[in-house]
C-alpha cells in the first residue's frame, strides 16, 4: 500500500511539470516559430492598375499562388525567415522580391509592381 501511495504522489508531480515545460517552447525546450501571414499586392508600374492572375511563388518552398481580381494575394502560416518571392504574368517582366524579411511579431506586406 506503501509503494501504491508513493508511485501515486510521484506522478500527480511529475506529470504536471513536464506538461509545463512543454507548453509554449515545444518538445525540447526550444521556442515554436509562429507562422505569420504573407499580404501583397501586385500592380502595372506604369499605370498602378491591379494586376489579377499573376503568379506569386515563394522560393524554398512550393507555395504557388495567384492574385485575385484586384491584385492581392495572401499566405497565411509562413515560418519567421528571409525568402525571395517570384511574381510573374504574361506579357510582363518578370520580378523577384529578394531578402524579404519575415519577423515573428508581425504580419508582413508588399507591393510588386511589374514592367511591361
Amino acid at each position: 500500500m506503501k509503494k501504491l501511495v508513493i508511485i501515486l504522489l510521484m506522478a500527480t508531480l511529475i506529470i504536471p511539470a513536464s506538461a509545463l515545460d512543454k507548453g509554449k517552447n515545444g518538445k525540447n525546450g526550444k521556442e515554436t516559430p509562429i507562422a505569420i501571414t504573407l499580404t501583397g499586392s501586385v500592380v502595372d508600374q506604369q499605370t498602378g492598375e491591379a494586376l489579377p492572375g499573376a503568379q506569386v511563388k515563394i522560393n524554398g518552398s512550393e507555395q504557388v499562388l495567384y492574385t485575385d481580381l484586384d491584385g492581392n494575394f495572401e499566405v497565411p502560416k509562413v515560418k519567421p525567415g528571409t525568402y525571395t518571392l517570384e511574381i510573374t504574368l504574361v506579357s510582363y517582366e518578370e520580378n523577384q522580391i529578394r531578402d524579404l524579411v519575415i519577423k515573428s511579431d508581425k504580419n508582413t506586406a508588399v507591393k510588386v509592381e511589374l514592367k511591361r
